[in-house]
């Protein structure tokens, strides 16, 4: 892999603590993303902690499958929404008002009123889904999901989160079981170094595996690192006529032509990804051969 590489994620152990965490960065991938509507600051620091988030819960999924982090709320923000497959293809997007006056220091609570959070793991080798609710309980949604991991896995976690209009760069810490046998000291002391580390550290991270190490290596400069091999993030976004013509088969021909009377063209709009697919009659004929 390459500095070139849309995005990556990357394990890595601090072996004396039992401290684990994983760090993601996302470059070429980000700025697609962001590049498929017009995101003021506040809603592109809470879409890069939604794409961020759904790269390392996907990392960690077993099976072939997907995570889906979605959340529908009452303020600026109706809709937001991310999902990663386990391969790690990314998709994310935020839906808000156009005419909506959003101040730099938004908080999770001022985008998303009322907002309940869903996350969703798909497993695509059973066909069973696992959902569970993530309180909106914390300024940003890194703080949300520290509460998730702390109370739901009984995982001490914590989570920080760089968007700038470049990249996203996030970094996860998690205490194992066995850390306070091994340095009952060693969480703190690791808390305290990310946290004062993590921002300039985040804001600089270069791109690339060897960025990534680096990353790691500067957060934690006397711990005994051990860094496992990246993966790449990619774009789940790429365009699929094939998937809408079977969707327009699955809903028969009869139906097909009715809206074709009625509208003209078929237009089907994949809202996620902000593209549109466009069917003529001509188009119609050769999906539906007599």
């Amino acid at each position: 892999m390459n500095a070139e590489s849309p995005g990556l994620h990357q394990r890595f152990l601090l072996e004396a603590a039992d401290i684990r965490g994983e760090a993601v960065h996302l470059g070429p991938l980000w700025r697609q993303i962001a590049s498929r509507r017009p995101y003021p600051k506040p809603l592109l620091a809470l879409l890069g902690e939604f794409a961020s988030l759904a790269v390392i819960i996907a990392a960690g999924l077993k099976a072939p499958g997907r995570a889906v982090l979605q959340v529908m709320g009452e303020g600026p923000v109706s809709l937001a929404i991310a999902d990663c497959t386990q391969d790690l293809h990314l998709r994310a997007m935020i839906k808000a008002a156009p005419d909506s006056a959003l101040a730099d220091t938004a908080t999770i609570q001022d985008l998303l009123a009322n907002g309940r959070l869903a996350l969703t793991l798909e497993n695509h080798a059973t066909g069973r889904h696992f959902q569970s609710i993530v309180p909106l309980e914390g300024a940003t949604l890194a703080e949300c999901f520290e509460r998730y991991f702390d109370l739901s896995e009984q995982v001490p976690t914590h989570v920080w989160v760089h968007s700038s209009e470049e990249a996203v760069t996030a970094l996860v810490l998690q205490k194992l079981p066995g850390a306070d046998r091994k340095d009952p000291s060693a969480w703190a002391r690791v808390q305290q170094e990310a946290a004062r580390r993590a921002p300039q550290a985040l804001a600089a991270a270069a791109p690339g595996e060897a960025g990534l190490a680096g990353l790691v290596t500067a957060l934690f400069p006397d711990d005994d690192i051990r860094v496992y091999p990246a993966r790449e993030v990619a774009d789940g976004c790429s365009r699929s006529e094939d998937k809408v013509i079977a969707m327009l088969r699955g809903l028969g021909r009869a139906e097909v032509d009715a809206t074709l009377d009625a509208e003209g063209v078929i237009a089907v709009h994949d809202e996620l990804c902000n593209q549109e697919y466009r069917f003529t009659r001509e188009d119609v004929a050769r999906i539906f051969p007599d």
